[in-house]
């Protein structure tokens, strides 16, 4: 308890030292107030548009969670920053968290253009996130800027080793890779941020099964190139294991008859695999190969955007998890089947739960 006091007074004091060296953030501003800010919409589709900001002479900082704030003179840019709460995608601007408690990090100079990618917390280490809510913001922002013209790429992290592989891929150098772990706090000539790539209400996981086509066209246009070697010794039936992630560790959302849905699986062809031990390189390869993959719901199938048409996909999960998966499959015309189990009392968020799969059922749907 002593611990845990002396902490949050120790922490009081440091923001309000912070407060006194950078000032205090007590106002917003509106993109169309300020000249430093250049709003542009970016057209995808006839009902389709992004924003994207240039705030020039600006400071970001980020709680690499939940907020991202852009400041002019003390005031957060409306639009161009973020605050995400647990049922709000993106909640009113006067809730960031720099109101509260300033921005207390040392701030770092920089020289030239910053496009930020960051994303929330999602993104520092989740694979879904990284593929899907980090990387089409390149996408979005090269719509109006030659991203050679970026002079430095604010991402959530590059600690793993998918995340490295990716950006090497997409030609970005070493160089030019900032971590919002090492730069929370920076300001620079100009800062770009772009709208998300597909929370578009306050509703976020309404959104999430949503995500617009064009995004896992880009991915396959980006990722599944002819020199990625495509000589891999997998057998095109394939179970996703996931005894690695997060939440199969913490015991949170698992397969009850696990080892009961391998053997039968081995016994039919099927290769069990954990995503984690492949290069990102080979998981696009494994998945664009395949011709049925089955897995427990999970960030491993945000690969399905490789696959080829008619791949067949069949996807355990509980009542609650949402449609996600299939919502993608289907935009993609692949042949997407599922289990759906019922969980009761779903504890630690609507995708985690137990559940048992009925190997009668999983036979007659690799069958069909």
């Amino acid at each position: 308890m002593i611990k845990k006091f002396l902490q949050k007074v120790f922490k009081n004091i440091s923001y309000s030292i912070f407060k006194i060296v950078y000032g205090k953030i007590t106002k917003s501003i509106q993109s169309d107030k300020d000249d430093r800010i250049i709003k542009e919409k970016v057209k995808f589709s006839n009902d389709l548009y992004y924003s994207v900001y240039l705030v020039k002479h600006s400071r970001l900082y980020t709680d690499r969670i939940q907020d991202t704030a852009i400041l002019i003179d003390n005031k957060i840019v409306d639009g161009a920053s973020f605050q995400l709460r647990k049922n709000n995608a993106n909640s009113n601007v006067m809730e960031n968290i720099v109101f509260s408690k300033g921005t207390p990090r040392i701030l770092k100079k920089l020289k030239g253009r910053v496009l930020s990618l960051l994303t929330g917390g999602g993104g520092n280490s989740n694979y879904w996130h990284w593929l899907y809510d980090v990387l089409p913001r390149l996408k979005i922002c090269e719509k109006i800027f030659n991203l050679n013209s970026i002079d430095y790429f604010l991402v959530p992290d590059i600690k793993l080793s998918f995340q490295k592989e990716t950006l090497g891929i997409l030609n970005i150098s070493k160089e030019k890779i900032l971590t919002s772990e090492k730069y929370r706090h920076l300001k620079a000539n100009e800062i770009i941020t772009t709208a998300h790539p597909y929370m578009f209400t306050n509703d976020p996981h309404s959104d999430a099964q949503k995500i617009p086509n064009w995004i896992m066209i880009w991915l396959k246009e980006k990722f599944l190139k002819e020199n990625i070697k495509k000589d891999l010794k997998f057998s095109k039936r394939i179970y996703i294991d996931r005894s690695d992630s997060k939440s199969n560790v913490a015991h949170l959302r698992t397969v009850k008859n696990e080892q009961e849905i391998r053997k039968f699986l081995s016994v039919n062809g099927f290769d069990i695999i954990k995503l984690s031990d492949l290069s990102f390189s080979d998981q696009v390869i494994l998945f664009n190969n395949a011709e049925i993959i089955v897995g427990l719901h999970g960030s491993g199938f945000a690969n399905i955007a490789f696959c080829n048409p008619q791949t067949k996909v069949i996807e355990f999960r509980n009542s609650s998890s949402g449609p996600i998966i299939e919502n993608i499959a289907k935009k993609i015309n692949l042949n997407y089947k599922s289990i759906i189990i019922e969980v009761k009392n779903v504890k630690f968020g609507i995708q985690q739960g137990h559940i048992h799969i009925p190997i009668k059922k999983l036979e007659n749907l690799i069958r069909l």
